[in-house]
């Protein structure tokens, strides 16, 4: 029976054990990088100039990356020491349970950004007039309840972590995550699919894309680098077969994940030929820029007139 932990076997061969290092250390290094900038997106996402529901949304992105790096970091330093440190079973799980917990926060909210985002799109009339105005806080702290829910399941059940597990118990709440998974996943497919398609036909599809574009690169960058860590954890405790190399191969992409998504928000935001130039505020306003005038028309619209300058 599987659980929460998901340790393997060591290299049988140098070289083997060279690739995992190789990888392990680029993964070091990548979240330390993905750090900074979600740090820097957190930072400048919650001043108040940003007021728009799609930066709220950003903002809990940004901390649910945060955490998970945080936790990434720590949790693969044993593997790089190679047996000279090993964390107490009692840290292992709670890194884990932390990792699996802002990694199901962060694909939610990004199942919620592309569904809103479509919904924005394509009935702009109802977005404008009719969204009920606290929806997006909301939709947030539901998804930060619900998944804490669920990785607590998860944990009492699977683990040791508050008891003796449930081993059926475990078996059916992963066959629910392997669903949320699936169903998550093909939730942002059709919603960018479809807004995808409103963009490159509809009538304003020669205008600049702003936002539209940083919620289709998200989804991609999910889907070839946050997906894998994802399958490779329901494999390790749905009892699938996938290769050893595998393991650390998610691993990395994991962080690319978390990592890519502050550079593409400012490089979406920052004026070719002047990027390392502009403010960060400005560029990271500019990526929001279609939405920030949207949430300032609906705003104003329901009787608020919203600054959105600097």
């Amino acid at each position: 029976m599987t659980s929460l932990s998901m340790h393997t076997d060591s290299p049988s061969t140098q070289g083997e054990m060279a690739f995992n290092l190789t990888i392990l250390s680029l993964t070091e290094l990548l979240s330390l990088g993905g750090l900074l900038g979600n740090g820097v997106a957190l930072w400048l996402l919650n001043q108040n100039v940003y007021r728009n529901p799609f930066s709220i949304y950003l903002l809990d992105v940004a901390c649910a990356d945060l955490i998970f790096l945080c936790c990434h970091m720590v949790a693969i330093i044993p593997e790089l020491l190679q047996d000279q440190l090993n964390f107490p079973e009692f840290v292992h799980i709670s890194l884990t349970m932390l990792r699996f917990f802002c990694y199901i926060v962060g694909l939610s909210l990004l199942a919620a950004i592309s569904t809103e985002q479509c919904l924005a799109t394509l009935f702009p009339a109802w977005y404008l007039c009719r969204r009920p105005r606290y929806l997006t806080t909301c939709v947030c702290a539901l998804i930060w309840v619900l998944c804490l829910l669920l990785d607590l399941l998860l944990s009492g059940a699977c683990t040791q972590f508050f008891g003796a597990p449930s081993y059926h118990l475990c078996d059916m709440l992963w066959l629910v995550v392997a669903v949320l998974l699936a169903a998550l996943c093909c939730t942002m497919c059709v919603t960018s699919l479809l807004l995808l398609l409103r963009v490159e036909r509809g009538p304003e599809r020669h205008q600049p894309r702003g936002f539209p574009t940083l919620v289709l690169l998200a989804v991609l960058l999910f889907l070839f680098c946050g997906l894998p860590f994802g399958i490779f954890w329901l494999s390790k405790n749905l009892s699938w077969h996938t290769p050893l190399y595998f393991y650390h191969f998610s691993f990395f992409m994991a962080s690319v994940h978390s990592a890519a998504k502050p550079a593409i928000y400012f490089f979406l935001g920052s004026t070719p030929g002047q990027r390392f130039r502009e403010p960060l505020r400005l560029v990271l306003q500019r990526a929001l820029g279609d939405e920030a005038e949207l949430g300032a028309v609906r705003e104003a619209s329901q009787g608020g007139l919203v600054d959105m300058t600097v």
